[in-house]
């Protein structure tokens, strides 16, 4: 796990800032897909490693625009790490078409897409379940 692609809500960019942090610390290259929301004026700074979908590249029938879909296909990553807590159509149809070798959620899904899912529980916070998620990778090396 040395390219890691993180997709996220939006709203958890705070804790996911804190994730991808503790990812580059131990030596990772992290990459993290997002979509503007309609309500988004675009106005957060996100830092450069963070791809902002924005509406004018999703269809009012949630498709991407056919410039997101080659960038995210050429896009360098081995691990992809679902970290989205709420259904969002476009971060759906990125993660059904990743690449990854292997693929990591913390909620289910209604078609098998992960390799490891982690449930995040109703209480607990992102980095909570991305402890057990680094927890559970450090013992099975």
């Amino acid at each position: 796990m040395k390219k890691i692609l993180i997709l996220f809500t939006r709203e958890n960019w705070t804790e996911i800032f804190q994730i991808s942090q503790d990812l580059k610390e131990m030596g990772k290259e992290v990459v993290l897909w997002t979509v503007q929301s309609g309500k988004d004026g675009g106005d957060q700074a996100y830092p450069p490693e963070v791809r902002v979908i924005s509406q004018k590249d999703v269809s009012k029938w949630m498709g991407l625009s056919s410039q997101v879909i080659d960038e995210f296909e050429k896009l360098p990553y081995e691990t992809l790490l679902d970290l989205t807590t709420k259904n969002d159509k476009t971060l759906l149809f990125l993660l059904a078409n990743n690449s990854a070798e292997f693929c990591i959620g913390i909620r289910e899904q209604d078609f098998k897409v992960y390799d490891l899912i982690i449930l995040k529980e109703e209480d607990a916070n992102l980095l909570e379940t991305y402890k057990q998620i680094k927890f559970y990778l450090n013992n099975i090396r």
